[in-house]
């Protein structure tokens, strides 16, 4: 029976597969057409432009009713507000994720 116990341990290190994990060294982080940022906050920045153009177009235009104004506002306010919110949660995930660091050491 120890011989049989031998055998097995035997063939479980002879079954052992190593795995090895590629060194991640990326060249660009970010795209660098972004040029530092995220294609988030790009598109972010473009549909900002296209309502600010529209509001001030709104602005303009004396048959624009005030329902519309309004709207374009409020809509600018919501691109905002998504920039804003984005720019938070990425700075919460920045401090946390090298927080905890210091208190292993």
């Amino acid at each position: 029976m120890a011989d049989e116990s031998t055998k097995m341990e035997t063939a479980k290190q002879e079954q052992k597969i190593e795995y090895q994990v590629p060194p991640y060294n990326p060249t660009h982080v970010l795209s660098p057409e972004y040029e530092g940022t995220s294609n988030y906050e790009v598109g972010i920045a473009q549909l900002r432009r296209e309502k600010l153009e529209r509001l001030e177009r709104l602005k303009a235009d004396p048959e624009a009713s005030q329902a519309q104004i309004r709207q374009a506002e409020e809509d600018l306010k919501t691109l905002e507000y998504l920039y804003e919110n984005y720019h938070i949660g990425m700075n919460v995930f920045r401090t946390a994720k090298g927080g905890r660091d210091k208190l292993r050491e």
